[in-house]
């Protein structure tokens, strides 16, 4: 855990060479001091300068060659200064001084300073086993920093993004935001250029559109005159339908985006600028057109919850997502925040929620989104506390969603904005605890989200349409349409909006835990990391004690390990009281736990799409900041766990899902067809059940059902257990397999059923095991290697939850996926393929240097 008190950051500057016409913008956060010896300033009389800090961690004094700039308190906000008349220009340096102050000593300040006035901001702490820091509601920092149940306390500071020296003249352009509509013949592009001056004088602006997709010429905007006070140019730009490729998300479509480059002359008078004033500011932007609704109608229990892009309903099936890392300047690593949305992408996901304990993400990552469909529920970064309000707090707030609406707004992903996670829900449930002050906690509540923030927000919304739906006030909540001015009396009601489910004290395979909910914004199980990524952290201490004694550290959930263990003795046979003693069996057990019943809540939400009972469900989480017991489904480096596998099949565009019904025992089957087509079709699919014998690798009994499917449709089955039954052997002796295969015989989903839990099953066999590997030849002596290895496992009996781990620590480190991990194999060879990301040097690789386990071993 990371504690600073008081440090001063120094940075020497040098002024640079100037261009003429356009606006300078040098970036100082990359080595800190710059120095051109033989650099003249060409700054001109008319020119100004701002030094912007794009975000400071968090609260700190900035003072420039001995003269105070002004204090931050917000890590969210961008701080900008004039400082053209206190700069020195060469051969003299100046002196940038950054003090920055303890984040805890300022958060334990301002809550006495709180208590003094006889008001409280409960929670005075995060629920926690683990370490963790107090009052994180006191300031603008990420809310993860101060610990909590699944991650550590690192209470950092420091410069967080970049520090740039800005050179112009009139005014800067920061930002653009692009809504999209369309009508019958037309897409409009309404656009807002956002712009700022230090100036208190009004000035004069024109705009060249450059969009050689979309536009034969350049769109151009005339002299506009804009106001200091409010600097926004509104304009729109209409566009031929037939000029355009819609976007989508993923597996509805491409993600046609468009280069839109925005350049902006700003000056004082109506004459023409200077040649050597730096007039021109640019942006260039990638448009995405679609629309986008949250469709919030009335039915026989509530209202309705569901997106519709481009018109079509779809089914949101996605992930929470925390920052890369805990200390937010490493959050941005493009590498890490590429891998984790394109392993995202690649698992069939089309919705990404981040988090409000977080960040508000990098341009990188939205772009990401972008490019990967994955539409973005973005929290802002409030979660689960009250929030003491004064006038300074306010203001910074409201600046706060200001400027990140307005960055983040054209995006195609975003897809809604919501002010805070659980806080209404946290208010409601402790309303009794709060005795006296639960009256203003509230009032607060109310003033500051929907009062300012949500209106704050307007500054990307539209009189005439909606570009997008929202803003909602509160995750989970009853929606956007349905609350009023008072706080919801059950949040968590399953009628209305979202809602988050954890219900980790009961059966999670028992599908009766699950409400209806019109939309699951949260649900998980926990699992462990994989051994290799404990060991990185141990070293060469490979003793079960040590590791034992990390993983007991690190375990933060307030309910310990027993909410997993529960789990895990729910189904499979695994000894409770001593799992210091088996680390790898309880590892290995965890995975297949958090597999197993995160796939059957998905499959259940996915399989109550019709009638728009359920319309999407995000897992919680996608990522991790550490190494740790948690309920991510990619550990910290970024190796996959057996529920990310697993994902890549259940979370299919086309699936087939089978539930049981045990009071009619009975298999409901769903089969599920997620896509969209221009012209209604209809697929015509065969259903095979076949069954098995666990100590047969051969099928003993197949049935056939055919069925026809329109694109975005689901149908559904009843079959009889006793008709899959084979013989007079018991269910517990039984398993099926399920596939899905369209008219040229090819299986295009598959999918398992156990009649009884994992423990009960009865004549499970050693499989005889046997694993080759074919790989690359290290002799060619090529300079790029594509390292694929294919390992061919081969079998004599069904072999289940098989799973392939690489015990070598130099191949276990680097970065490599298998093509599945902990599937169930039924077919005597299987061939699963294992690729690195290393491409520079051969790797050689043996079946020694991979671990296998099956579910057997523990059985037989």
């Amino acid at each position: 855990m990371l504690k600073i008190i008081n440090f001063l950051c120094f940075i020497v500057l040098a002024l640079p060479q100037l261009d003429a016409r356009k606006v300078q913008v040098d970036e100082l956060s990359k080595g800190w001091t710059l120095r051109e010896a033989n650099s003249t300033d060409e700054s001109g009389q008319d020119s100004l300068v701002n030094l912007t800090f794009h975000g400071i961690d968090t609260v700190a004094k900035i003072r420039l060659n001995g003269v105070l700039l002004g204090e931050t308190d917000n890590m969210f906000v961008r701080y900008s200064y004039s400082v053209g008349h206190l700069l020195h220009f060469i051969p003299k340096h100046n002196q940038l001084e950054i003090e920055l102050l303890s984040p805890l000593q300022e958060a334990n300040a301002r809550a006495k300073e709180l208590e003094q006035k006889g008001h409280s901001a409960p929670p005075s702490c995060p629920q926690s086993r683990g370490d963790v820091e107090c009052h994180r509601n006191m300031l603008r920092k990420m809310q993860m920093s101060f610990g909590g149940e699944w991650n550590p306390a690192a209470l950092s500071s420091g410069i967080w993004k970049p520090v740039t020296i800005e050179y112009y003249t009139v005014a800067i352009l920061r930002d653009v935001d692009v809504a999209i509509k369309r009508n019958d013949t037309h897409w409009t592009m309404d656009c807002r250029a956002f712009l700022k001056t230090p100036d208190a004088e009004n000035f004069y602006v024109q705009l060249v559109v450059y969009a050689s997709e979309l536009l034969d010429e350049p769109f151009i905007v005339g002299e506009k005159h804009l106001t200091y006070a409010s600097p926004t140019l509104e304009f729109q730009i209409h566009i031929p339908k037939d000029r355009v490729k819609l976007w989508w998300p993923n597996g509805y479509g491409k993600q046609q985006l468009y280069p839109v480059m925005f350049d902006l002359k700003s000056y004082r008078n109506q004459s023409v600028p200077r040649l050597n004033s730096r007039t021109d500011s640019q942006k260039l932007l990638h448009i995405g057109f679609r629309t986008i609704e949250l469709v919030e109608d009335k039915d026989e229990r509530g209202r309705t919850f569901y997106f519709r892009v481009n018109g079509h309903p779809i089914f949101m099936k996605g992930v929470n997502y925390v920052p890369a890392h805990t200390l937010p300047e490493l959050s941005a690593d493009t590498e890490k925040v590429k891998h984790l949305l394109k392993s995202a992408f690649d698992a069939n996901m089309n919705m990404i929620r981040v988090w409000g304990g977080g960040l508000y993400e990098s341009d990188y990552f939205y772009s990401l989104a972008d490019s990967y469909g994955l539409l973005v529920w973005q929290d802002m970064t409030f979660t689960k506390a009250t929030y003491p309000i004064d006038g300074k707090r306010m203001a910074s707030m409201r600046k706060e969603a200001v400027q990140n609406a307005q960055r983040i707004g054209y995006h195609a992903s975003l897809a809604l904005i919501v002010t805070n996670n659980e806080i209404e829900l946290y208010l409601v449930k402790n309303r009794t605890d709060f005795g006296t002050e639960a009256k203003r906690l509230e009032d607060e509540y109310k003033l500051l989200f929907m009062g300012n923030l949500c209106a704050e927000l307007d500054i990307i919304s539209r009189n005439d349409f909606s570009p997008r739906p929202g803003p909602m006030i509160s995750t989970p909540s009853l929606g956007v349409i349905e609350p009023g001015k008072e706080l919801a009396k059950d949040p968590q009601s399953p009628n209305y909006g979202d809602v988050h489910i954890y219900e980790d004290d009961r059966d999670a395979l028992a599908q009766n835990i699950y409400p209806p909910a019109r939309f699951v914004s949260e649900f998980g199980y926990a699992s462990l990391p994989m051994r290799s990524a404990w060991q990185r952290l141990l070293g060469e201490d490979t003793s079960d004690a040590s590791l034992a004694a990390l993983i007991r550290q690190r375990q933060h959930d307030p309910k310990g390990f027993i909410p997993l263990l529960r789990q895990i003795a729910y189904q499979l046979p695994f000894t409770l009281q001593n799992w210091e003693d088996n680390i790898d069996e309880f590892i290995y057990f965890s995975q297949v736990s958090q597999a197993i019943t995160t796939k059957l809540a998905m499959d259940v939400f996915r399989s109550r799409r019709r009638n728009y009972e359920t319309m999407g469900a995000l897992m919680w989480q996608l990522n991790d900041v550490w190494v740790a017991p948690t309920w991510s489904c990619i550990d910290f480096f970024g190796n996959y766990k057996i529920v990310y596998y697993w994902a890549k099949e259940f979370l299919a565009s086309t699936n087939i899902i089978v539930l049981y019904n045990d009071a009619r025992d009975q298999l409901n089957i769903t089969v599920t067809r997620e896509e969209y087509m221009e012209s209604p079709d209809v697929k015509l699919y065969n259903i095979f059940i076949n069954t098995f014998l666990w100590k047969d690798i051969f099928s003993k009994k197949a049935i056939a059902r055919a069925i026809g499917l329109r694109s975005s449709s689901i149908d559904q089955l009843v079959i009889p257990l006793e008709s899959v039954l084979y013989e007079h052997h018991s269910k517990q002796e039984i398993f099926l397999e399920i596939l899905l295969r369209d008219e040229d015989n090819r299986v295009v989903a598959k999918n398992y059923f156990y009649p009884v839990p994992i423990k009960d099953i009865v004549g499970l066999r050693d499989p005889e095991l046997t694993l080759e590997v074919v790989g690359v030849d290290c002799s060619n002596p090529n300079l790029n290697y594509a390292n694929s290895f294919s390992l061919r496992i081969t079998v004599k009996y069904p072999a289940l939850f098989v799973y392939l781990e690489l015990i070598d620590p130099e191949l276990a480190y680097q970065p490599h996926t298998f093509s599945m991990n902990g599937f169930t194999q039924t077919v005597p060879v299987q061939n699963i393929y294992l690729d690195f990301k290393n491409d520079s040097s051969c790797i050689r690789l043996s079946s020694e240097q991979i671990a296998v386990k099956t579910m057997n071993q523990y059985m037989i």
